[in-house]
């Protein structure tokens, strides 16, 4: 599947789809748009979505307030259900974790500043699925993590398994990964 059949525009806005997860982002102010100060999305959540790992975003500050449906957050370790209305602000470094377990599809205003290479870091894992090379969960391979969470690492970092760990294998994969051509969305950004 190419780019152009994972990603439309919709209102003048552009439409992210994940074809494994269902997840939509609907961009509404690029980095571009804004100079790089933010990123402004609505996400579409399908009803029964995956949770998600573990993650933080070391220099971003992310502000969610649900449009529809309902959600669930695990943020520092503390589940919460977020209803129609409800807003969650977190500071940049706040490990968190948010889905939709219910029943119905969801919808949520979620703004990201600064906007940093987010939008580019959600194409290139939307791509990655509409490849094939997610799992059901729509979590990439060894192969491509190698390849994305190093480039990716001031936008998001995984606690599991630790730093360190990662560093030693992401380290020793990032060459296979690179010579097998996984994440050309990569090479293409590096390149413009």
């Amino acid at each position: 599947m190419t780019d152009a059949a994972q990603n439309s525009l919709v209102g003048g806005a552009r439409l992210l789809t994940n074809p494994v997860t269902g997840m939509t982002l609907r961009i509404l102010h690029s980095a571009e748009e804004t100079g790089g100060e933010l990123l402004e999305m609505e996400a579409g959540y399908p009803a029964g979505s995956a949770r998600p790992p573990a993650h933080l975003h070391p220099r971003q500050e992310e502000r969610f307030t649900l449009l529809e449906g309902g959600m669930r957050a695990v943020v520092g370790g503390v589940q919460r259900h977020l209803a129609v209305g409800d807003s969650l602000t977190l500071p940049a470094g706040t490990l968190h974790a948010m889905w939709n377990p219910g029943p119905g599809s969801a919808r949520v205003s979620w703004q990201v500043r600064p906007a940093l290479r987010t939008q580019q870091f959600f194409s290139t894992v939307f791509a990655l699925a509409a490849r094939g090379q997610v799992n059901a969960d729509g979590v990439p391979g060894p192969l491509e993590l190698a390849l994305l969470m190093p480039y990716f690492r001031d936008e998001i970092r995984v606690t599991s398994p630790p730093a360190w760990m990662q560093r030693m294998v992401f380290g020793a994969l990032a060459p296979l990964a690179r010579l097998l051509g996984r994440c050309p969305e990569l090479r293409r950004q590096e390149r413009s």
